[in-house]
């Protein structure tokens, strides 16, 4: 976090809504995320869109500009108010060179986005929708101290992450709400019982 603030520009505002990047197009720009949360999906010509990734605070974001030239293959959205430090290659191979440590921790990093790509492409193709959900909601949550995290993402949202239609969302929603795992709260939910939750999940 020091390197960025010492390499990159004040963190930009941008609000929920905003459009970082655009699939098909080329941009100059990567991204340190410093807070909020991001959407990042790929929409077919039929506008049916497949979310790729949720990115969370200390994420980077927007690598197809280390192909000079490259169009994105990804849209990245913001689905809340965030703020974010962009940056270019230079200032990447810069903050590299001067540390070690940083160059590590980026390949630790992106072999942990790799891992997660690769459970995502399994999980999608052998598990059911339950196991598929299970895992989705558990891994957006498992990184949390609270004792009842919450998933503030719509049930759609939830539907085109795990690849099922919304309605099965809802009916398992309303199931494991019976079973006191989950609270429905607005357009999001609160999982009360992550263990039970994680019970339900096959990694």
């Amino acid at each position: 976090m020091k390197l960025f603030e010492r390499y990159c520009p004040p963190p930009l505002a941008m609000p929920r809504g905003s459009l970082i990047c655009k699939k098909g197009f080329s941009h100059d720009w990567l991204y340190y995320l410093n807070s909020g949360m991001v959407k990042v999906y790929s929409n077919n010509y039929h506008g049916y869109e497949r979310i790729v990734a949720y990115l969370n605070k200390n994420s980077i974001f927007g690598l197809d500009c280390l192909n000079p030239g490259s169009t994105s293959i990804v849209t990245i959205e913001c689905i809340t108010d965030v703020w974010v430090m962009p940056f270019k290659r230079e200032t990447l191979h810069a903050m590299m060179a001067e540390s070690l440590d940083f160059s590590y921790a980026l390949v630790a990093y992106y072999c942990k986005v790799m891992r997660q790509l690769c459970f995502d492409a399994e999980n999608q193709s052998i598990s059911d929708t339950a196991t598929r959900l299970a895992n989705f909601l558990y891994l957006c949550v498992s990184h949390r101290d609270e004792a009842q995290p919450r998933v503030d993402l719509t049930q759609q949202d939830v539907a085109s992450a795990v690849n099922c239609s919304r309605t099965s969302v809802s009916r398992l929603y309303g199931k494991w709400k019976e079973q006191g795992i989950i609270r429905i709260e607005g357009k999001g939910i609160c999982i009360l019982d992550p263990a039970a939750l994680q019970r339900q999940c096959r990694f």
